[in-house]
């Protein structure tokens, strides 16, 4: 089966040619990947569309390290510019490296980390990048592999390769599924944790990933040469399955004299000691608790001070994509014997036994008994072998690290976590964060500020809460942030959020020193909104609705889920409506399927006294399944549109009429919602956040127009600045984005 792709000409194309330098043609000429199921996105009209990047693409500052909003113990665990898993250094030259943020892209620098550079992938169907390989004899010739293989955030759409530092890229996946990596014909997520080529030959390439372990040696078949570097009709890359188990890692060993050997690590060792012509699949050692913790990853790593030897460092949990802790243990394997020597138990005193974690373990290739091992926080240091370990001193990084790697001058060390990237000169003990051009935030919330001045405020996974004032960022809260809030009467009124509805603001513009709970459970994600109109209002849900009507000083109950409906086990989210100040709209959670919605409303919202707030069930909706957002049309409270977080192409975003919904998915195809947001008009012009970009149409219009530009993320956060006429997105890898509202 060949995939093809149409132009707006109405042309087929090869569906291995992508561009990055054709900003114009890349939506029309790309169909997206849009789901696991890889059905792609029915064509939409495109329009270019004018973005900038606002950031943050450096590590924001802390604001008032010690004080209420980031304790001393969090002090540098929380903050950065965003999550990397993966790291490559070039063999001939330390100074280059290339960073991997599964969600958010690729970044390189030529200096050691002092300054990043962009890799071009913004403008790939599928942004982030989960590993990478260069070729060593011209380091702007990369493959990459998409996607997120560890936590599996996102899925993989393939490999991409570029000859000019990611200017241009073509995919290499092949066009034959009887012989291509199973992209054409999945039936389940693809996830790759990593690719690598022979170091003497480029175009022989291993994939490592969660349906099985491939190889290819052809990889550049039918590729023109610089300048043209194009896929020709006739070109396909012959890729073969080695082996159908889960593998994550790629160890390659090289001998002098000898064959490659080349491992794979995952829920097996598979390996081959004559350059990849025959392979033995080795089976996991026993472990304590092998039924509590059936899944299990095998990190291997080899050291030249003790050839015919490798280190595995098993984790294990419950299941494949979980980060909970389960149990650790180090091992050694003897190359000749196939035999396992256990060396110790590592859960307890050293921290790493996270199995989406498992790549942050590394072997001094000159010295087998120095090793280090990390996970959350501090990183630990063995110099015997594994049998003892220090923790180096905590709070030197962002917390969660997911790659080490030393250096070739056996002295510099690396490390990717979940707010950016750091290094160390002294072998691990002293790090430095190293992070400036990287832009890979996780953005779960983002509120602007309505004034000239540029200000915003947003929450990221795992790097808390953030603020853009006066040009600067600042990091105000730590742990996941979420929901913000930037008063439209005050711009020196902010709130960030955090998990389980901790709430921190700043009444001054000063400091975040007011930390508050709300006296309701919440879920993780916490969910804030103020007032349109009452500045001084604001509102958080959980368990039940309350309300703070003095900036959260005080909090009361509007809506108690027992008492509606005995049925219902959390408010999941609330929405408010800037043309009908009475109305709130409630969006709960039945407590037996967790995804049967009901819908509630009052149209006298601002009743002073709570008891006397009156609610209404909405009589029916169309569908069971997640709600992401709900939008009141200006003219009508009670009708509204619905949007669900789904990828068919039908019933994804209902208009309810007042009596009977009407589906408004139109042309939007695969398109999975993650916001939604009206813009104040006569045309009740709505915007649509999704993993495939952003939407709009206006309330008369039966298409959705994508306003091309933004990068392969999904976005999850949308809100608007009427006094500067700007939309802002929040793409959950790539940071804050503005672009004009339409007219």
């Amino acid at each position: 089966m060949l995939i093809c792709f149409f132009t707006s000409s109405g042309k087929a194309q090869s569906d291995s040619l992508a561009t990055t330098d054709d900003a114009s043609g890349f939506w029309k000429a790309l169909l997206r990947w849009s789901s696991p199921m890889n059905e792609r996105t029915e064509s939409a009209d495109d329009i270019d569309w004018k973005w900038e990047c606002i950031g943050p693409d450096v590590q924001p500052e802390e604001l008032n390290p010690g004080g209420k909003s980031i304790p001393a113990y969090a002090a540098n665990r929380g903050n950065g510019s965003g999550r990397i898993n993966y790291l490559y250094i070039d063999p001939k030259n330390k100074s280059n490296l290339w960073a991997c943020s599964p969600t958010g892209g690729l970044w390189y620098t030529r200096n050691e980390g002092k300054q990043w550079n962009m890799g071009g992938t913004d403008k790939l169907p599928v942004s982030g990048v989960s590993s990478i390989t260069v070729n060593p004899d011209r380091n702007n010739q990369w493959i990459i592999a998409t996607g997120d293989g560890d936590d599996q955030f996102m899925y993989s759409d393939g490999l991409w390769i570029t000859r000019n530092a990611g200017k241009k890229y073509l995919r290499v996946n092949g066009v034959d599924p009887s012989n291509s990596l199973p992209f054409l014909n999945a039936i389940s997520p693809v996830f790759i944790g990593e690719v690598q080529s022979m170091p003497d030959n480029f175009n022989h390439v291993f994939v490592a990933s969660n349906q099985g372990f491939w190889v290819c040696d052809n990889i550049q078949d039918g590729i023109s040469r610089w300048p043209f570097f194009r896929q020709k009709r006739n070109a396909t890359q012959k890729w073969k399955l080695i082996s159908p188990y889960q593998f994550y890692d790629i160890e390659m060993i090289n001998t002098p004299g000898m064959k490659r050997c080349i491992i794979a690590g995952g829920e097996k060792l598979l390996i081959s000691c004559d350059d990849g012509l025959s392979w033995k699949t080795i089976d996991a050692p026993d472990y304590n608790d092998q039924s509590k913790f059936p899944f299990v990853r095998m990190n291997p790593e080899y050291s030249e001070a003790l050839p015919n030897f490798i280190y595995v460092l098993l984790t294990c949990s419950e299941s494949a994509t979980q980060s909970r802790s389960g149990q650790a243990v180090l091992y050694l394997l003897d190359m000749q014997t196939f035999t396992w020597k256990k060396i110790r138990d590592m859960d307890g005193d050293v921290t790493n036994v996270i199995p989406t974690r498992g790549r942050a373990f590394e072997v001094d290739q000159a010295n087998s008994e120095y090793m280090l091992c990390a996970n959350v926080q501090p990183v630990n240091i063995s110099q015997d072998g594994g049998e003892k370990w220090k923790k180096v001193e905590k709070n030197q990084m962002h917390d969660d690290v997911h790659h080490i790697l030393i250096a070739n001058d056996n002295s510099t060390v690396w490390a990717a976590h979940d707010g950016g990237v750091s290094v160390s000169f002294d072998k691990g003990m002293h790090w430095e964060a190293r992070d400036k051009g990287i832009g890979a935030a996780n953005v779960f919330g983002l509120a602007t500020s309505q004034t000239d001045e540029l200000q915003v405020a947003f929450g990221a996974y795992d790097t808390g809460g953030n603020w853009l004032r006066h040009g600067k960022w600042k990091h105000v809260s730590w742990g996941d942030g979420f929901e913000t809030i930037i008063s439209p009467s005050d711009p020196d009124i902010v709130f960030t959020t955090m998990q389980n509805g901790n709430i921190q603001a700043t009444y001054n513009g000063l400091s975040f020193d007011h930390f508050f709970r709300s006296n309701s459970k919440t879920e993780w994600h916490t969910w804030i909104r103020m007032h349109p109109q009452d500045h001084q209002t604001i509102y958080c849900s959980g368990a039940n609705v309350i309300r703070s009507n003095n900036l959260g000083r005080k909090w009361e109950t509007i809506f108690r889920c027992e008492e509606v409906d005995s049925a219902i086990y959390t408010a999941y989210r609330f929405f408010l409506s800037d043309s009908h100040p009475d109305v709130m709209y409630v969006y709960a959670l039945d407590s037996k399927t967790s995804v049967n919605p009901q819908i509630w409303w009052t149209q006298n919202l601002r009743e002073p006294v709570p008891e006397k707030i009156i609610w209404k069930k909405v009589p029916y909706i169309p569908s069971d399944g997640w709600i992401v957002s709900i939008c009141v049309d200006q003219l009508s409270p009670e009708k509204f549109w619905l949007l669900y977080n789904r990828t068919e192409s039908a019933g994804k975003i209902w208009y309810f009429n007042g009596s009977r919904y009407e589906d408004h998915s139109f042309n939007l195809g695969y398109a999975k919602g993650e916001a939604m947001i009206m813009q104040k008009s006569a045309s009740q012009r709505l915007y649509l956040g999704s993993n495939h970009g952003l939407f709009t149409k206006g309330f008369d219009e039966k298409k959705w127009t994508r306003l091309h530009g933004l990068p392969g993320t999904p976005i999850r956060a949308l809100d608007i600045n009427y006094k500067t006429n700007h939309i802002f997105v929040g793409s959950f890898g790539r940071g804050i984005w503005r672009g004009p509202l339409l007219p």
